[in-house]
């Protein structure tokens, strides 16, 4: 839809996703997983500028791009995604997700580092409006994952110099189980964001809702990028 309304589009896989051929088991910091995304940023023309859009752990990848290129960066989109601030550690978003939510936070930790329960998990809480055969094919073609806690705890603060100076816009997903509307807006009630759209997709919003969130992005760029 990106492609039709007449942008160039590149969605990358990080460090053990997708079809990146490394393995979990190689990937031990944020650092390495984000490895992807600082390389493409880092092979952009000097003058080249992008929008970068994020999702759910995405949101931190995007954040670690914004304090390496803020001056390649012309917005940076959140869509559901942890978002941090310069005040605390890159893990405080995560650490109150846990808090805050912490039987769903267990579940998602246990069913993304293993093969167990995966379905049935993800269809009460991040696909809960997603069409059935889109789960089905997320469950075939799922790997193990980590939310990089640790490393993330010990990585430096990000700065208002750098990644502050990127414009942010967000996207609130209001039907989603997972990374809940309050903490959503609790992300976004401590960063200064440009603009917040709401739509009422799950967590999964480029499955449930693919055209109201291309329609924010597009909304987004053409007012701030």
């Amino acid at each position: 839809m990106l492609e039709a309304a007449g942008h160039s589009v590149t969605a990358l896989d990080m460090s053990a996703s997708g079809v990146n051929t490394k393995t979990m088991e190689e990937v031990l910091t944020f650092d390495q997983y984000n490895e992807p995304l600082i390389e493409f940023m880092a092979d952009l023309a000097e003058n080249e500028k992008v929008v970068l859009v994020g999702h759910s752990l995405g949101g931190l990848n995007l954040a670690f791009a914004m304090e390496k290129f803020p001056e390649k960066i012309s917005l940076a989109v959140f869509v559901t995604a942890f978002l941090p601030d310069t005040v605390h550690q890159p893990s405080y978003m995560l650490e109150k997700f846990i808090e805050n939510s912490s039987a769903v936070a267990e579940g998602w930790q246990s069913v993304v580092s293993s093969a167990t329960g995966y379905e049935t998990f993800m269809k009460s809480t991040a696909f809960n409006l997603t069409p059935p055969e889109d789960l089905s094919l997320q469950t075939l073609l799922k790997r193990s994952g980590s939310l990089f806690l640790e490393s993330l705890s010990k990585a430096n603060k990000f700065t208002k110099e750098r990644f502050g100076s990127v414009v942010r816009d967000y996207v609130v997903c209001t039907q989603d189980l997972l990374v809940i509307p309050s903490l959503q807006r609790f992300m976004i009630e401590h960063n200064d964001v440009k603009e917040v759209l709401e739509i009422p997709a799950d967590h999964m919003a480029i499955l449930s809702k693919p055209q109201e969130l291309c329609q924010c992005i597009l909304e987004f760029a053409r007012k701030h990028a």
